[in-house]
C-alpha cells in the first residue's frame, strides 16, 4: 500500500529543515494513551517518539494527550489543554468510541470539524488517524460511517489521514497476524500492533514533512 502524500506538513517541514526544536501533541483516546501495551515504551506514542528522535534527537518533545474511552464530546472538553501545548504538529486520533457509545454521526462531524479548525488556527499542522481494524468495530454497524467521516473531514480540511484500518489489514497479510493478534482484547492493540503503528506513523510524518 502506498502512503503517498495527500498534502504536506509545512510548519513541521520548515522546523526540520532548519533543525529547530519540534513539539508534537498526540491527541486521542485509548490508542494514543497506550491501553493494551505492556509499557509506555511499547505503546504507539513510545515507539513514535523513539523513531522521531533519530531525526530530532535533542530537540523533540512529544506530549501524549490520550485518554481511553473518550469520544468527540470529551475530547472537545479538553481542547483548551491541547491548544495550550502550542504544538507544531497535532496528530488527532478519534472516531472509535463515538459509534460504540451512540454518538450521532452529525454531532461527531460538527464537533470534530470545529476542533480541527481550532487546532490549525492555533498555528499547528494537523494530521488525522482513522479507526483500527478490530472485532468490536467490525461488529458495530455504525463504525464504517465514522471511518468514512474521518477521511471526509481530512479531505475537506486538507489534512492528511493516516490509514490505520487499511494498514492493519495489510500487516495481517504481510506478517501472518490475525485480527486478534493485533488487537487481543477485541479493540485495543497489543505490543506488536503498537510497534507497527508507531513505526508507520513516524515514517509517514517524516515523509509528509519532506519538501
Amino acid at each position: 500500500m502506498s502512503l503517498a502524500k495527500a498534502c504536506f506538513l509545512p510548519h513541521l517541514a520548515q522546523l526540520l529543515r532548519h533543525k529547530k526544536p519540534v513539539k508534537i501533541t498526540l491527541f486521542g483516546s485509548s490508542s494514543t494513551e497506550g491501553v493494551g501495551a505492556s509499557s509506555v515504551a511499547a505503546s504507539y506514542a513510545g515507539i513514535f517518539e523513539q523513531k522521531l528522535r533519530a531525526v530530532v534527537p535533542d530537540k523533540l518533545e512529544v506530549i501524549n494527550r490520550g485518554i481511553g474511552g473518550q469520544g468527540a464530546v470529551q475530547m472537545h472538553a479538553r481542547l483548551a489543554q491541547v491548544l495550550a501545548d502550542k504544538a507544531d504538529l497535532v496528530i488527532w486520533q478519534g472516531g472509535v468510541n463515538d459509534p460504540l457509545t451512540g454518538v450521532s454521526l452529525a454531532d461527531f462531524e460538527q464537533i470534530t470539524r470545529e476542533d480541527l479548525r481550532a487546532l490549525r488556527q492555533n498555528g499547528a499542522d494537523v494530521a488525522l488517524m482513522d479507526l483500527q481494524w478490530c472485532r468490536l468495530l467490525d461488529e458495530c454497524p455504525k463504525a464504517p460511517a465514522f471511518q468514512a467521516a474521518v477521511h471526509a473531514l481530512g479531505k475537506a480540511l486538507n489534512m492528511p489521514v493516516f490509514p490505520r484500518f487499511a494498514l492493519m489489514k495489510k500487516w495481517s497479510e504481510t506478517y501472518g497476524l490475525g485480527r486478534e493478534e493485533l488487537s487481543p482484547d477485541g479493540i485495543h492493540m497489543g505490543d506488536t500492533g503498537y510497534r507497527l503503528l508507531g513505526e508507520a506513523v513516524a515514517a509517514w510524518v517524516l515523509d509528509l514533512a519532506r519538501e
